[in-house]
């Protein structure tokens, strides 16, 4: 029972990994408790890899499990689409798998698999556990947001950081532009920064607009963490200036996040919206209110 499918490219061959459950796992339980393993196959194709990872395992592959899709951080655009027209045509994984990046080589992957005993199983219980902030595979072709795992002296972790890939492009954020990229598009969960040098958690943010004419008025309304203290001026100030400034960032770039665009059409009508991304970034205001208990 395939678990999780990973993908890793250079310049003239294709890795597959298969995480699977041995085959005396009960093959319809999602927890089941039969221990994880990972198989992986290089080709000089997806299709051969595919094939070829496909026939080291001790039975043949079922994908209706397969919740997961890990890729390596080069791998292309091309090979995301050719792999997400094998899942259409045969069912080989799920495209609405939860994807995120593990962002250390085939090498090293290989590596820490003979090395560590019981990996297989704390990688798939670290997607697991992060699977709330993961995209899609459907959804690569409008752009994501992937997270990044991390694999350091056999130990996994999420690494708090992220790449925005649409197409070819890629845009790496540290944990705290990730954090604010998530406040930002509504990502439920708990969010932690560091504000005015001390740690503010996050477990709900209310986030809207206001738009006049050219210039818009972005409001967060946050809940801070359990038994946290309530965020003072300064670090509401700071979380302020953070959100205006990512908006601002991706919109250079030609990424409209928040998706002014489409709420000056819908506010305006369609041409004639006072808000385009060829245009430069509108006036942006923001305010940060954290809510009383």
């Amino acid at each position: 029972m395939v678990r999780a499918l990973y993908l890793a490219q250079n310049e003239a061959t294709v890795t597959v990994g298969l995480l699977y459950q041995a085959p005396e796992a009960s093959a319809d339980a999602s927890e089941a408790s039969a221990a994880m393993q990972m198989r992986l196959a290089e080709e000089s194709t997806l299709e051969k890899a595919l094939s070829s990872v496909q026939k080291k395992l001790p039975q043949k592959a079922d994908y209706r499990l397969c919740d997961f899709l890990i890729i390596s951080e080069n791998t292309s655009e091309e090979l995301l689409s050719a792999y997400e027209s094998i899942v259409l045509e045969s069912g080989r994984g799920r495209a609405a798998a939860k994807a995120s990046i593990l962002a250390v080589s085939t090498e090293e992957l290989e590596k820490q698999l003979e090395a560590a005993e019981g990996l297989p199983d704390r990688l798939l219980n670290e997607l697991k556990q992060e699977s709330g902030r993961m995209p899609r595979l459907y959804q690569h072709r409008d752009g994501m947001f992937w997270p990044q795992l991390t694999l350091q002296d056999e130990e996994l972790s999420a690494a708090g950081t992220s790449v925005f890939r649409k197409g070819e492009q890629r845009i790496k954020l540290d944990a705290q532009q990730t954090a604010v990229v998530q406040l930002l598009s509504g990502m439920r969960g708990t969010h932690t920064l560091w504000l005015a040098e001390e740690p503010v958690t996050i477990r709900r943010c209310s986030v809207s607009f206001t738009l006049k004419g050219e210039s818009v008025l972005l409001r967060l309304d946050c809940q801070r963490g359990d038994e946290a203290p309530q965020p003072g001026a300064a670090q509401c100030a700071q979380l302020a200036r953070l959100c205006t400034q990512t908006v601002q960032s991706f919109w250079q770039q030609g990424i409209d996040l928040v998706h002014l665009q489409q709420r000056s059409a819908l506010q305006y009508g369609v041409g004639r919206e006072k808000i385009t991304i060829k245009n430069d970034c509108p006036q942006l205001q923001t305010v940060v209110r954290f809510l009383p208990e």
